[in-house]
């Protein structure tokens, strides 16, 4: 039997820190290893800070830890490495595994900093390669081709945050038929989906629900793909009165169908969030996203009129964006009455052709991942400099959210404040040049 920590690191500047939501791949792969006998726990750096706020240390539970185990994205890849850094100082017995999407696509720099590198889906390899103490290097995951095989997530891995989550997390498909440019999902599950059973999905609900979760948030990157099997399991919710309150992220063609959203709404739909991405159709077409302004339109006309919340999320800085394009992306979103709005700033992701467009042309002008969240600008725009794309997307969220919508108001103010706190040297390089 091992000790084993995974670990879930933080990202520079984390603006949805208000909801408590763990990465769900490292509680599959703790559960897994957990039923393999091993000793397991699950640290997410939101509620478990792993460094000593004053003297900077490394957490000492760390160091009794046979495999630490990292998954991480582009954001926290630095982080990610900080921490294996400090784990290999502290406690050089421990084997470091590093995985998640950034490793996944850049695995010889992930391996300068762990014995293990997984690459794509952990599930299927994790069990023997801990238990090989002598497995070293990089390791190719294999997808998992029914999901209804994987055990229903452990929360109690997380410890205390488990009852600090304000929604408990499923996913019920993996993979996305789409292929956005700027979008590594497809890259990192595959073009087909996967999807669990709506008999699986029913009953971890239910365990859920039994635990004493009231509020679901679905982590599928494309919830209502399959209309069909969707109402399936919405109507098994309704057969079951299971009284929930749930969010999901969904593409716009979900309201095409008036049967789905009725079922939605009868199923506690609070909120629909939608990557409507631009307002500009030639950013829509270069972004691949196969949809066009009319159908975001009627998309927001029909969910609201189920008493559906909508959310809107928009990427800002396309080579057919302008500062115009900006002020016409927050006219729409009052003019169209979105509930709520999420502006970022076009990034390139390792793992996508808009990554390898960029870094082919020269215009990255930084590889800090740390600045890779969607609120920083990396790259050399085609119509605006860089500062005025970054100067853009901070008067975005002041523009949407401003004393009318009091209590987006408050909250923008105070991430958007503590934003350019933590940013004021990037801010000050970024103006006088840094992106040349």
């Amino acid at each position: 039997m091992s000790r084993i920590t995974l670990v879930e690191p933080l990202s520079a500047f984390n603006g949805y820190s208000h909801f408590k939501l763990p990465l769900l791949g490292l509680l599959y792969l703790g559960t897994i290893l957990k039923r393999l006998g091993h000793q397991v726990r699950v640290r997410s750096e939101d509620l478990f800070p792993l460094f000593h706020k004053k003297s900077g240390l490394l957490d000492p539970a760390f160091h009794d830890s046979d495999v630490v185990g990292i998954s991480t994205m582009t954001c926290t890849a630095n982080r990610a490495y900080k921490i294996a850094q400090a784990i290999r100082s502290a406690s050089p017995r421990s084997r470091i595994f590093i995985g998640g999407p950034h490793a996944t696509f850049m695995p010889e720099e992930a391996s300068r900093y762990a014995d293990v590198v997984v690459l794509g889906e952990a599930e299927s390899n994790i069990g023997q390669l801990v238990e090989n103490t002598a497995a070293r290097g990089i390791f190719q995951g294999e997808k998992i081709p029914d999901l209804d095989q994987l055990p229903y997530p452990d929360f109690s891995l997380m410890g205390k945050l488990a009852t600090a989550m304000r929604y408990a997390p499923l996913s019920t498909s993996r993979g996305c038929p789409f292929d956005c440019s700027f979008c590594s999902v497809s890259t990192m599950f595959g073009r087909k989906i996967r999807f669990r059973s709506p008999e699986s999905v029913l009953d971890e609900i239910e365990l859920r629900h039994g635990s004493g979760y009231r509020r679901f948030f679905f982590y599928d990157d494309n919830f209502g793909v399959s209309r069909e099997r969707s109402k399936i399991l919405l109507e098994g919710i309704l057969r079951k009165k299971l009284d929930l309150k749930w969010t999901a992220e969904a593409r716009v063609e979900v309201s095409r169908d008036e049967e789905l959203l009725k079922l939605m709404a009868r199923t506690g739909c609070h909120y629909l969030l939608f990557g409507m991405e631009s307002v500009n159709p030639k950013t829509l077409s270069s972004y691949n996203k196969k949809q066009s302004l009319e159908d975001i339109k009627n998309c927001i006309r029909r969910v609201r009129r189920h008493d559906i919340k909508v959310h809107g999320m928009f990427v800002l800085g396309s080579d057919d964006d302008s500062p115009e394009t900006v002020r016409q992306t927050v006219k729409f979103c009052n003019q169209f009455k979105v509930d709520s709005a999420q502006f970022a700033i076009l990034f390139p992701i390792p793992g996508t052709r808009l990554y390898q467009k960029l870094e082919t042309e020269g215009r990255i002008f930084t590889k800090d991942w740390s600045l890779y969240d969607g609120t920083h600008v990396v790259f050399r725009p085609q119509k605006m400099k860089a500062a005025e794309l970054q100067r853009q997307f901070l008067w975005a969220w002041k523009k949407f959210y401003s004393l009318a919508r009091l209590k987006g108001f408050l909250a923008s103010r105070y991430l958007l404040n503590k934003w350019e706190r933590i940013n004021s040297k990037f801010l000050d390089a970024l103006q006088h040049g840094l992106d040349r």
